[in-house]
């Protein structure tokens, strides 16, 4: 590994990157670097890596969850399962903890945006592959989801009857009081 640096504006300028971008990347682990003082150095063996990552964000978005990003960075050779677990000891833990939350919400978001398009989809639960809790929990909510369309089934059926004999009851006391009403004009006109 090579140990000459630039200063990070220059690489941001080097890739047409924010400075902002770049330094997310180092503060997340994707790119080795080092602080001296407020100033961040980028080592130029990173220039591959850098080229790398601006593609994948391209290809999957610049939300790309960062794992993702260091997984493929890892395919690719550019990053070993090492330099993953080791993030510059000059990033404070505040900082690591905000793209922490940044990252979370953004697979969170992602997350509910697959669910919004299974419910589309009018998809049918599965079965988690977690413990045994949750998918006898799944199961349940199937079973009751099941007798929930059965139960409402019978129900139209019930209420069709009841409206067929609403009908028939309704047509029974229409001519009730047709007859009814000729027999109140005979005794009217009758006496």
């Amino acid at each position: 590994m090579s140990e000459e640096t630039m200063v990070i504006s220059e690489v941001a300028r080097k890739f047409n990157i924010e400075n902002h971008q770049l330094r997310d990347w180092c503060e997340v682990g994707l790119v080795r670097h080092k602080r001296i003082g407020r100033i961040r150095y980028i080592f130029t063996d990173e220039d591959k890596k850098i080229k790398k990552i601006i593609e994948l964000k391209e290809k999957f978005g610049k939300h790309a969850p960062n794992e993702m990003i260091r997984e493929e960075l890892i395919k690719a050779n550019l990053m070993s399962d090492e330099q993953t677990k080791v993030i510059d000891k000059d990033v404070n833990e505040e900082d690591i903890n905000e793209n922490s939350f940044k990252e979370a919400f953004l697979l969170l978001a992602k997350k509910i945006e697959e669910m919004d398009k299974k419910i589309e989809k009018k998809e049918q639960l599965t079965l988690p592959s977690g413990n045994l809790a949750e998918k006898k929990d799944v199961i349940e909510i199937k079973e009751q989801m099941n007798k929930l369309e059965q139960d409402n089934q019978r129900l139209k059926e019930v209420n069709d009857q009841l409206l067929k004999k609403l009908d028939s009851i309704h047509s029974a006391m229409t001519e009730i009081q047709k007859e009814q009403g000729k027999s109140i004009w005979k005794r009217m006109f009758n006496k």
